[in-house]
């Protein structure tokens, strides 16, 4: 079963030319990566290109000189939140710069323990999952991937999708990088969301899912995939020295000039 694109020219460039020259040109100041860490996980914004795309090809460029086979796409569901999480049933993922195909070994190691009676259309139509295949194609044009959807963004699923991602890693002979989906605060004046955003950083450069959780609770941050990265700080939580580093953050105001109500928007990576 193949996905047709749906957000191509609104989100993103709908052809294939356009949209390599945009991210050519969002890269061309950006240094060569010599980090000679492994990437655990990355953490990205999936706003329209105009705004955030920069940031998200900045911050796939900062992994682009690693090996990487598979990518597991934690992302929201901006269209029902009445289940924990539930994996995308399709096979291959058309995007304008070509196809990539599902990890079926994921798919089927992971599914019995998802919530699988999900209306199709969720998966249809959530843009935070389609935003990443463009640039995922780009980098990694070979790669597999494995979308998983979050519904229910609380402590409790979150850390048991963590041990379910941390056991499938574990015993995957894969490259593997988990690929959170995620903006940050929503529609606040810019110094507002800038602190706010500040906050959220904060708490995952520390590594500390508790404690961003108990600021998104007090609303003292904002994330849309708040699920996904609870997951992925949940999932650098069973290694021994995981490392946290910040690539880009930026806002929708310094596009737009508009600053009364902005998007936020980061990309960083986390290195095991």
């Amino acid at each position: 079963m193949i996905r047709a694109t749906t957000h191509a020219g609104t989100f993103y460039p709908r052809f294939e030319e356009q949209l390599r020259r945009q991210i050519a040109v969002w890269l061309k100041d950006a240094a060569p990566e010599k980090d000679k860490q492994r990437s655990l996980g990355l953490i990205l914004p999936h706003a329209g290109y105009m705004y955030s795309g920069q940031c998200a090809a900045l911050g796939l460029h900062s992994i682009s000189h690693e090996n990487v086979d598979s990518f597991i796409i934690l992302h929201p569901s901006h269209h029902g939140y009445h289940f924990d999480f539930s994996l995308s049933p399709y096979t291959e993922y058309n995007t304008p710069l070509g196809s990539l195909k599902l990890n079926r070994q994921l798919y089927d190691k992971l599914s019995p323990y998802a919530s699988q009676d999900i209306d199709l259309s969720y998966h249809q139509n959530e843009h935070s999952m389609e935003i990443q295949l463009p640039l995922i194609s780009y980098f990694y044009p070979h790669a597999t991937v494995l979308p998983i959807m979050i519904g229910n963004q609380i402590p409790g699923v979150a850390k048991r999708l963590a041990e379910l991602l941390n056991d499938a890693l574990y015993r995957s002979t894969q490259r593997i990088v988990i690929l959170c989906s995620t903006d940050l605060s929503h529609y606040h004046k810019a110094s507002k969301a800038e602190a706010l955003d500040a906050m959220l950083i904060e708490k995952v450069l520390a590594l500390d899912p508790a404690g961003l959780w108990d600021a998104a609770v007090k609303e003292q941050c904002e994330a849309c995939g708040l699920g996904a990265i609870l997951s992925l700080l949940y999932v650098a939580g069973y290694y021994t020295a995981p490392e946290v580093k910040l690539i880009n953050y930026t806002h929708s105001g310094n596009v737009s000039g508009d600053n009364q109500q902005v998007v936020g928007y980061m990309a960083a990576k986390i290195c095991i």
